[in-house]
């Protein structure tokens, strides 16, 4: 009985997860992708405050978000490192681009932020906060970032490896979640990842 209580508990979140990648993919097709990337932020943000009661984890955690900020410049130095080695291997030069403050405060607010809250403040609170629950929301977070950018945007093999890719990093802002018990530290590393991973690349 108390098993089964447990696990139709978790079936609840799942099927939340299900309907809101249903929905961001319905969009993809009758909507220009910017207002895709909006109304897509404001689900994820509103679910985890109607359907949890407690959203204490995204209130302002100096510790959690210094954790996550330490974690996120010791990985991404170690991230541009290895690709510079495989640049100087491959005789390719490290190319930075540059973007405007509006592409920044985007991948902030209406990526990092929403997504955070929704992946690891609803689903990995009520999936587990724990490894196992790390490694299903991440592979839910892969999941749904393949669903929507390759079937639903149509893109060639090589975003649709990134948007699987995707399961790494997410294990990585899982544990942070999990380590300090607050989004901000998760937050941080998903903004920094995502700027980082855009502006640094090879030629």
């Amino acid at each position: 009985m108390i098993r089964d209580y447990a696990s139709h508990k978790r079936l609840f979140p799942l099927a939340v997860y299900a309907l809101l990648i249903s929905l961001i993919l319905l969009m993809r097709f009758i909507l220009p992708w910017p207002y895709v990337i909006t109304v897509s932020a404001v689900l994820m943000l509103s679910i985890p405050f109607i359907l949890k009661s407690d959203m204490k984890d995204l209130r302002w955690d100096p510790k959690g978000a210094l954790f996550g900020l330490a974690a996120s410049v010791v990985l991404l130095l170690l991230y541009v490192a290895v690709l510079v080695g495989y640049g100087m291997y491959k005789g390719l030069s490290l190319e930075l681009n540059f973007f405007s403050y509006s592409f920044v405060l985007t991948q902030l607010l209406l990526v990092a932020l929403p997504e955070e809250v929704f992946f690891r403040g609803y689903l990995q609170y009520k999936l587990g906060n724990d490894i196992k629950g790390i490694v299903i929301v991440s592979l839910l977070f892969a999941l749904g970032h393949f669903v929507t950018l390759c079937i639903g945007g149509g893109h060639n093999i090589a975003v649709c490896s990134q948007a699987v890719l995707t399961f790494f990093p997410s294990l990585v802002m899982g544990y942070l979640y999990f380590r300090t018990e607050t989004l901000w530290a998760s937050i941080l590393f998903h903004f920094l990842a995502n700027v980082v991973y855009i502006s640094v690349g090879l030629a």
